[in-house]
């Protein structure tokens, strides 16, 4: 499974961790899908704790290195890692010649964001163009609204660089940066990774308007009553 920073490709060793190691993930029994935060089972067969390390007691060692490996990270197909919520086994120790680190199989449970589809999440909207949306909710970025799911009909407007919904065809509803918006999540994408910055398409889902890599992105949509910027529903 790929294991990635949010908004860039992780640190090279990560990733090869990542590529090469034993990790399973799946939903911990009694966790239901309709929760924006859920907790899932990782196994990870290879957690190396260094030398300088391993006078720490090993269930420290071995904390501090799982969340420097998994936290604020994508796993694919999963989600973002908030936090680690409890280490389940740890064995092993191994110490291979002449490397002097020591290699445990861990267990651990974590908490991850992944919204279900049909879940309304409130943000702030942050930037505009002829493409949709883009939303923050504080601490995940890369929520996509795309022009073909904003209230109907809407136009983007050019002068202002902001999408307009034309409220019975005669009064302008301006979608307002930084204005605390309201979002159904229409689907949860993780997209494929390009090899190099290169080869990221700035077309593509996954490549955000500052032209980085984003490992997993909400696809929202507002094209319903309720919906869209809170301002509109004020009374």
């Amino acid at each position: 499974m790929g294991v990635f920073v949010r908004g860039r490709p992780a640190a090279t060793d990560t990733h090869a961790r990542a590529g090469s190691q034993l990790r399973r993930a799946s939903r911990a029994p009694g966790i239901s899908g309709g929760e924006m935060f859920q907790v899932a089972r990782i196994e990870d067969a290879n957690v190396k704790i260094l030398p300088e390390n391993l006078g720490k007691p090993r269930l420290e060692a071995i904390t501090q290195e799982i969340e420097s490996l998994y936290m604020d990270k994508v796993i694919k197909d999963l989600g973002l890692v908030v936090t680690l919520y409890e280490i389940v086994s740890i064995e092993g120790g191994t110490v291979y010649p002449g490397e002097g680190s020591a290699h445990f199989h861990v267990v651990f449970r974590v908490v991850v964001f992944r919204p279900f589809i049909g879940e309304v999440l409130e943000g702030k909207l942050k930037r505009a163009d002829r493409k949709g949306l883009y939303v923050s909710v504080g601490f995940f970025e890369d929520v996509f609204v795309p022009e073909h799911l904003l209230q109907e009909p809407s136009v983007f407007d050019e002068a202002e660089q902001l999408w307009v919904w034309m409220y019975q065809n005669e009064q302008k509803m301006f979608m307002d940066l930084d204005e605390p918006i309201r979002v159904r999540v229409n689907s949860v994408r993780f997209p494929d990774q390009p090899r190099s910055a290169d080869e990221l398409d700035p077309g593509s889902l996954g490549a955000t308007p500052e032209g980085a890599f984003s490992p997993m992105v909400v696809v929202g949509d507002v094209n319903f009553d309720g919906l869209g910027m809170l301002s509109w529903w004020q009374s």
